[in-house]
Formats: C-alpha cells, structure tokens, sequence
C-alpha cells in the first residue's frame, strides 16, 4: 500500500492518467447512494455518520466572540437538527418553501441549515452583514417563506417586513425575555424538546437544496439553485483537492452566507465525518493564529489575502504550535 497522500498520489500523474477512469460514481458509491434513491443533505451529514459508528466524534467545535467553547458530536448535529425541522414543521412550512438563515456564525446557523433540508424546505443563507435593503431584494426575488435570524439582526427584518407579504414567519433563536412583535416567533435550541427521531423528506437527486445570491456587484443580486444531488460533486471535490483524511481538524474561514461556506464550511467536512473549528468572530491575526495552533488544526480553508495579513503580522513564538503543518 503506498504511504503517498491522495494528493500526492493525484500530482504524480498526469492530468490524462488521472482523469482515465474518473466517474462520479465514485462518490454515489462511497456515500451509499443509488441514482434514484432519495438523498437528503441534511441527513447525510448528520444521520448518516452516526449510523458510520462515528456518532460520538466531534463535528464542531464553535467559539464565541468572548473565547466561550463548545462543542457538538455528529450525535448532537442529528437531535438538534431533527429537532429544528420539527419546529419548522410545525409552523407550517412546507417542502419547497425557502427558509433564510440570516444570522452570526453561531451553531444555529449550521445546525438549523441541516435542519431545513431535511424537511424539504430550501435553506437560503445570507451574509448577517447586509443591511435592510439587500435582505429585502433577496428575500423578495426569493419568495421566502421564513427568517431564522438573532435579537441583534431582527431590527433589519422589521424595517422590510410590510413590504414581504409571503414572509409569514420570522424566528429569533435568542430573544429570551424580549418582545416578540408581528409574525415574530421564539424558538431556542437547546431548551427545545429534543426530537430524537424524525421522518427526514425523501428529497431526490433533482430537489431543490440551497439557494444562494450573488453579491450584486454587477447588477442585481441573481439567485443560484443548488440541488440536493449537489453533495456528490461537493464530497469528492474535497476529498481529491483538500486531501481530507479522516482524523483531520479542518477550518473554513468562509462565511455560510456566501456559497463557499456551505458548500466547503459546512456539506463538505460533515460528509467525510471531519471534525471543524467554527469561529463566531470576523478576522484577527492573532486570534488566528491562536486557533490554528491550540485547536491543531490540520486542513485550514482560507483566502489568500487572510494569509498574506496573517503574514504581515508576524509569528509569535510563544504561540501554541500545530502537530504539523496546516495544509491551506
């Protein structure tokens, strides 16, 4: 057996030897999937690592604005995913409908992303940093059934609700003792009770996912249509350029609002069972540094100009080391 990585393997070939006998199936197979069987994303990334033997492996480990941790086990990914698709259900939303997911990067954004998708409803992402005006045209052109959003981002709903008549629900995921107003329900995951079971929606290969949007630079934001077949190409395409190995701590900087985020943030490393670091806080070479090196990460997704910043600023010696050099 050769002690080669996959990618180095992949470079010793050439683009021809390597292509030769390439088929997608190679994923279907691997992901236990039949062309058409139904296939579901959120039950693939959670249910169906448990039932891999790896339901008490870590999948995230989030950090808070405050250095606050903690952590979820593909266990906890199932129950409390199964647990907002109940929710979701129970207000009515349908399989089709979008669903926005307009919050920080706190584990209810991942975790409920799963959750939507394994009602059928389509979960639609956005950047928590829009404004007002941005959340309107996308969730307009969308047609968006419900909000999944924060007390601090609540206000930009508000301001836009009356012109959103299909927006019958907004969710606040921490509104605690606040005043809920018009349309605005409460829902907290962690004093929910918890579903342990739940009849995930047969979604096949050509149902509708994930919508995206563009950012707009160039005009209107245009949406993008995932589907849930979508999961092939995402599975194997990070397993063949990112190398991903099965005891890997892997961390996306990417933001779910944006299609990176979910495809490689979120489907890619729960798919292979990975365990990934989800930080709440925007940039800080520092902070960086210091997650890279006490969380031993091993596959860090980012962008280069992350990198050349982080650079700028130096490396400490009196930081925390990795086992090993990131791959990046």
């Amino acid at each position: 057996m050769s002690n080669l990585t996959c990618c180095e393997e992949i470079a010793a070939k050439s683009y021809e030897e390597l292509t030769a006998d390439f088929d997608w199936s190679i994923a279907e197979r691997e992901l236990g999937y039949k062309p058409g069987d139904p296939i579901n994303i959120g039950w693939m990334c959670s249910d169906r690592i448990c039932h891999l033997g790896m339901a008490n492996k870590v999948a995230l480990y989030w950090e808070d604005f405050q250095g606050n941790r903690r952590q979820f086990t593909f266990d906890d990914l199932r129950v409390l995913s199964n647990t907002v698709a109940q929710f979701v259900c129970d207000l009515g939303i349908k399989p089709g409908e979008r669903v926005c997911l307009f919050m920080d990067r706190v584990p209810e954004l991942y975790i409920g992303f799963l959750g939507i998708l394994k009602t059928g409803a389509v979960a639609q992402p956005l950047f928590s940093a829009f404004g007002d005006e941005s959340l309107l045209v996308r969730l307009q052109n969308a047609n968006t059934s419900a909000i999944i959003t924060q007390k601090k981002h609540v206000h930009k709903v508000r301001k836009i609700r009356e012109q959103l008549p299909n927006l019958q629900h907004i969710i606040v995921v921490d509104a605690g003792d606040s005043a809920l107003q018009q349309r605005e329900v409460s829902f907290h995951m962690e004093r929910a009770q918890r579903v342990g079971d739940f009849a995930v929606y047969p979604t096949t290969a050509e149902s509708p996912s994930v919508l995206h949007y563009t950012s707009g630079t160039t005009g209107q934001p245009k949406g993008a249509q995932h589907v849930h077949y979508s999961i092939v190409s995402q599975y194997l395409t990070a397993k063949w350029v990112l190398d991903l190995q099965p005891d890997d701590i892997y961390w996306c900087n990417a933001d779910p609002g944006w299609v990176t985020g979910t495809s490689y943030g979120i489907i890619a490393p729960l798919t292979h069972g990975l365990t990934s670091i989800v930080d709440e806080a925007d940039f800080d070479a520092e902070r960086w540094h210091t997650i890279l090196g006490t969380e031993k990460v091993t596959v860090w997704y980012t962008a280069p100009t992350a990198i050349r910043m982080m650079m700028k600023v130096g490396r400490n010696e009196s930081r925390p080391t990795t086992r090993g050099p990131a791959r990046a």
